[in-house]
């Protein structure tokens, strides 16, 4: 029994540290960047929403990522054919990786004819988190609905 005490007592111990940590995390703030890599034709002109879902339900989510999260200087053009857009945040961290991301336009803004090759999103911040995730959409490359998601199956 004297030599299950102290373990005991260690694996107490260390399960409150590990739950001060979780909850650090989420008091802690992080750098994220997104690249939108575009095809072959030019993207909306007006405000586009993203959401940057996590693994267990948190999000992140923008009314105007070219305006609140645009990294390229005010006279960038953003969405033009074949380039690649950076855009910057500096928010809470979430614990977990993304699974999803969802675009939303005006009401036929999106379709019929732009395309998004892929979209990476990095994470960096205070402790382990280092986080790099490329998406792709789920099915071809041209927006088929005013929701579209790309994903790559994490989310539950």
């Amino acid at each position: 029994m004297t030599k299950i005490a102290p373990l005991a007592l260690f694996l107490i111990i260390a399960a409150f540290f590990s739950t001060l940590q979780a909850r650090e995390i989420k008091n802690d703030y992080c750098d994220y960047e997104m690249v939108v890599s575009t095809g072959p034709s030019r993207g909306p002109s007006t405000k586009l929403k993203v959401i940057l879902e996590a693994i267990g339900g948190d999000d992140i989510n923008t009314t105007n990522v070219v305006k609140n999260w645009g990294a390229m200087g005010p006279k960038h053009t953003y969405f033009l054919p074949n380039s690649n857009d950076i855009f910057r945040t500096r928010t809470r961290c979430l614990e977990q990786n993304f699974c999803v991301v969802l675009i939303q336009g005006k009401k036929g803004e999106l379709k019929p004819h732009w395309y998004i090759n892929n979209i990476t999103v990095a994470t960096k911040g205070p402790g382990v988190i280092d986080r790099f995730k490329t998406f792709r959409f789920i099915s071809d490359n041209e927006f088929s609905s005013l929701w579209p998601g790309i994903s790559d199956g994490e989310c539950p």
